[in-house]
């Protein structure tokens, strides 16, 4: 029975993508300048298991995932084929990973997890849209050993190509939706021959901006689909159970600070129900970010 129960898990592992970390205007490169990310937060909760054909595994499996970082970002006035050059690190401050490794419930406790690197980003700004692109790399600083029931670390080295874009809907720029695709490969665990199979992430929303531009509000969503199989040492058969999918949607809300004419940062929340999962959990999503300008911006006007 304890090896049935970590079938689903073992099929399906996880990427260091952490699904929900943009919404509405995902398309969309933030104004030169360099930001301070302080702090970001992402709590992913479920007791729900889905099969390959959607129904719920009869077992009881309360699982949770909590990671908190901060970052910098930099967005340079520097052009490069006509968008601004940006890039950012995302420092891990630590985490506390349930849904690490290959079974299913693990507590390792909290500590130090994988780091991310976005050596180049290209935004560009139209009339009616906003475009971007960019290449993220996954480094594995967290703690990992293979077969160990502590591990806050993925073990692996990742690389993720995104590519997106933000429409606008009406003349002003207040309404707007929002895309981006982000493709994820992954190298070999650490000391195994386990390797997490290719996937595809959307995410983005449907919104618009209030408050003259201090509130932005909407539905945002994400999806995650596996496009290549699990290889995962031991245990060759696990691939016949499918490749996993997941379907969400979120209120999200965006908040200006702004006093006296200077803005001192954005403030992000939105909160994820997956509605459609198979062969992995079902569950809800929570993140929390804030933005600071290194230094404050004072608004014309």
């Amino acid at each position: 029975m304890v090896a049935l129960a970590c079938t689903p898990a073992l099929a399906q592992l996880n990427t260091q993508h952490i699904k929900g970390g943009v919404g509405l205007k995902s398309g969309s490169q933030p104004p030169p300048h360099t930001y301070v990310v302080l702090p970001l937060f992402f709590v992913y909760t479920t007791d729900d298991i889905r099969r390959q054909d959607g129904t719920r595994l009869p077992i009881d499996a309360s699982i949770s995932s909590v990671a908190y970082g901060a970052g910098i970002v930099y967005v340079s006035e520097r052009k490069i084929l006509g968008g601004n050059y940006g890039t950012q690190v995302l420092f891990p401050v630590g985490a506390n990973n349930r849904l690490q490794g290959t079974e299913i419930d693990q507590n390792p406790g909290a500590g130090l997890t994988d780091s991310v690197i976005q050596p180049i980003s290209i935004g560009w700004h139209f009339k009616r849209a906003d475009a971007i692109a960019a290449y993220n790399i996954f480094v594995p600083t967290g703690r990992y050993e293979d077969g160990a029931s502590n591990n806050t670390g993925f073990g692996m080295w990742g690389h993720e190509l995104q590519l997106g874009t933000t429409v606008f809907l009406d003349g002003k720029k207040q309404y707007h939706a929002a895309t981006i695709v982000s493709v994820d490969f992954q190298s070999k665990k650490e000391d195994s021959e386990t390797k997490v199979g290719n996937t595809l992430f959307l995410e983005g929303g449907v919104g618009g901006d209030f408050l003259k531009g201090g509130l932005t509000a909407g539905l945002a969503y994400y999806g995650g689909w596996k496009v290549s199989d699990d290889q995962i040492e031991g245990f060759p058969f696990v691939n016949v159970l499918g490749k996993n999918k997941t379907f969400a949607l979120a209120p999200e809300a965006s908040l200006a600070l702004v006093r006296k004419g200077t803005l001192y940062g954005f403030l992000r929340v939105a909160y994820y129900w997956e509605v459609y999962a198979r062969a992995t959990t079902k569950g809800s999503a929570f993140t929390f970010g804030l933005s600071l300008p290194y230094r404050p911006i004072k608004l014309p006007g």
